[in-house]
């Protein structure tokens, strides 16, 4: 009998070893970049909304009283209705009233017969020109029909306002902050114009400034190792009894601690060009299974493009993942972004990645280089709905065909008030994952399909110290070619404050 069972632990010992092993192929580094993402997304995301929810009113009625005073000298008042003869002096003053009441449509129907009259001002005419292409969002041409006025006239006050406003809405931050800030010092203007030019120079402040985001929490995972929870299964019997057993781990339900803070900056160099850098750094931390303990650490850094409906940036980046309380891996990478505002209520994001991932030692059979692509269109229906989706795919590289894999997604959401002062949001996730080829250990090709749920709830009305209560919770469901091993469902719980400035 003593016989009988050296040979069992003998033969089960392997078995164990094999699972161990297999544990470490869970494609943790795909996860790991699916979190910088949807950490990312969500700052950038805060951060827009707080400059729409902060954006600059133009008070056009003082505006236009600034050009009615400081160029032609006449009085339109508000309202007033215009009997528009067919002569010079009808016309300009029609022209000028549609101007600064901003009635476009009717620029373009009186800016024809204007410019046919042999007396007219062409000064007036590129005016109303730069209007017009600031109205269609032609930014480079209404600033070229705006510094043509100015350099006939440098002193014209309305045009300097307008030109200011226009660098301002293309991004070219420090030329707007000049020309609102040479405005405001040498010329006698009204109050309330001065209070607007403050609350430009204020707004190109804080583009300048460090945004980011911080929260930290608590999270309940009911199956933080992903288990199958399936009965052991017999893979050998011997005179009627089982002698190797294949069994996985049972769920291990635990509470944790999870934070995650982010931090950037963008530096305008010349015009639309500039620098930009931004770190990351995210933690799940479960004081009774340290196993699964992880603390991530990003940072990324280079070029940048930014106009009114476009902001492109490209550079080097650097990752560091610790598990377990050890280091786990180091990365060294580049990555491309580009965001396109299609229209006010409108954006594509798209992201491309690239990076070589290095393990310690005795896990070096494990490293190889991942290839990621994202992107996702939103689209804001109003002021309290949201709808988003998108796709995304990644390939992990590796020595061996068998560890390597590509993995699709795609996603689609919808995020806004449920009530006043309460905010949520649904997403769902389906993702296929497929290894390059037959695995030995597993005795298949392993397959993935896998469902995420995520349902988020905030309160911004409640805040702690100034930081937001959020409810989360996410539920995954996964099927695999290699079900013994990779079958499993889990639920997940957060709760966490979040603060984004």
């Amino acid at each position: 009998m003593s016989d009988q069972k050296k040979v069992t632990e003998k033969e089960i010992f392997p078995i164990l070893l094999i699972v161990l092993l297999i544990s470490f192929l869970s494609p943790a580094v795909c996860a790991n970049e699916d979190i910088n993402h949807k950490i990312w997304q969500e700052a950038r995301y805060n951060q827009q909304h707080n400059k729409q929810k902060n954006k600059v009113k133009q008070k056009n009625k003082v505006l236009n009283s600034v050009s009615i005073k400081d160029r032609f000298s006449l009085t339109v008042t508000h309202g007033q209705e215009l009997k528009v003869e067919n002569n010079l002096k009808d016309i300009s003053q029609a022209l000028y009233f549609a101007i600064n009441h901003q009635q476009w449509q009717d620029v373009k129907r009186l800016l024809p017969i204007y410019q046919k009259i042999p007396e007219h001002d062409p000064l007036l005419s590129d005016f109303a020109q730069g209007g017009l292409a600031h109205f269609k969002g032609n930014l480079a041409l209404a600033t070229s029909y705006y510094q043509k006025i100015l350099r006939q006239k440098p002193n014209f006050t309305r045009i300097k306002l307008e030109l200011a406003r226009i660098y301002f809405e293309d991004h070219k931050n420090q030329e707007s902050a000049q020309l609102f800030k040479e405005v405001g010092k040498q010329y006698q203007l009204p109050e309330m114009v001065l209070n607007n030019i403050d609350l430009y120079l204020a707004a190109i402040t804080s583009r300048n400034d460090w945004s980011g985001s911080f929260s930290f929490g608590y999270t309940y995972d009911d199956n933080i190792n992903m288990s199958p929870n399936q009965e052991p299964i017999c893979q050998y019997f011997k005179e009627g009894k089982c002698v190797i057993e294949r069994g996985v781990p049972k769920p291990i339900k635990a509470w944790g601690g999870t934070y995650s803070a982010t931090l950037s900056r963008h530096y305008q160099l010349v015009g639309h060009h500039g620098i930009f850098g931004r770190g990351l750094v995210y933690g799940e931390n479960y004081p009774n299974y340290h196993d699964e303990n992880e603390n991530m650490f990003l940072l990324i850094s280079g070029y940048n493009y930014r106009n009114r409906s476009h902001d492109f940036s490209f550079g080097p980046l650097f990752e560091y993942q610790q598990r377990a309380g050890s280091t786990e891996y180091h990365a060294i990478g580049a990555k491309i972004e580009w965001q396109w505002d299609i229209t006010e209520q409108t954006a594509l994001n798209v992201e491309l990645g690239h990076k070589k991932l290095s393990y310690q030692p005795f896990y070096s059979w494990k490293d190889g280089e991942l290839s990621s692509f994202y992107f996702s269109l939103s689209h804001a229906i109003n002021d309290k709905l949201v709808l988003f989706g998108g796709g995304n795919w990644n390939y992990r590289n590796n020595e061996q065909p068998a560890d390597r894999y590509q993995q699709w997604g795609i996603s689609a959401g919808v995020a806004g008030q449920i009530y006043p002062h309460i905010n949520g949001s649904l997403l769902v996730t389906l993702r296929k994952q497929r290894f390059g080829a037959y695995n030995q250990l597993l005795g298949a090709r392993r397959q993935d399909n896998e469902q995420i749920y995520t349902a988020a709830i905030k309160f911004p009305a409640a805040k702690i110290l100034g930081m937001t209560p959020s409810l989360t919770f996410h539920h995954r469901h996964n099927r695999s070619s290699v079900n013994w091993l990779y079958n499993y469902d889990k639920n997940e719980v957060q709760i966490q404050l979040e603060k984004y400035f």
